[in-house]
């Protein structure tokens, strides 16, 4: 009965932790479309010196998290409907994927661009991958990850260019305090069940 008991102890506390993760996950989506240019991308302050203006029925797409715990590392494919926008490529090493303020107004928040490799023909934006160097412990809560500058074909600037994410991951640098307490409350049911199946056998 006891080791029954202990048993199911570490079951319910292992469903409970991962319950809990699994609730807590950061979630990775598109945010609205801007014809807004942060000013690090403008002034040439950014990487390498680029600039982005934006031309003629083009816009900057924003990738936001929310949930973020000490986000160190990111990962996701953006999805669009290839016959309504295309990615914009503007040829100076970008790929038209641009770091963003997770705070905004703070350059320590900067994300750094890791890849991204448009595939218009797809309507994919594959493998958009960033980190954020100046940040020992990464930013945390909600905010946006990148920009991604897009373009309307002619004739569907009213239309929905459907943006969505898949593949997406993170890494981060520890868990919510909260997991950590699920997980220390966890571990002390086990190490009480087992503290008294050994009494037990003692007595």
């Amino acid at each position: 009965m006891l080791k029954h008991s202990f048993f199911s102890a570490i079951i319910i506390a292992f469903l409970a932790l991962l319950a809990y993760q699994v609730e807590a996950a950061p979630t990775i989506s598109p945010g609205t479309p801007t014809t807004s240019v942060p000013t690090y991308l403008t002034d040439g302050s950014y990487l390498f010196g680029i600039t982005v203006s934006l031309g003629t029925d083009e816009f900057l797409l924003p990738v936001e998290i929310s949930g973020a715990a000490g986000l160190q590392n990111w990962q996701f494919d953006l999805l669009f409907d290839k016959t309504v926008v295309q990615e914009v490529d503007p040829g100076d090493g970008s790929s038209g994927i641009y770091g963003a303020e997770f705070t905004l107004g703070d350059l320590n928040s900067l994300s750094f661009i890791l890849g991204g490799f448009p595939f218009n023909g797809l309507g994919e934006v594959d493998g958009v991958a960033g980190s954020y160097p100046s940040l020992l412990a990464g930013p945390s809560g909600d905010g946006p990850l990148a920009f991604i500058a897009f373009q309307f074909l002619t004739g569907q600037e009213t239309n929905n260019p459907n943006f969505s994410i898949a593949n997406a991951s993170v890494l981060e640098a520890v868990p919510e305090p909260a997991t950590l307490g699920l997980f220390i409350g966890g571990l002390l049911v086990l190490f009480g069940a087992r503290r008294l199946a050994i009494y037990k056998r003692k007595t």
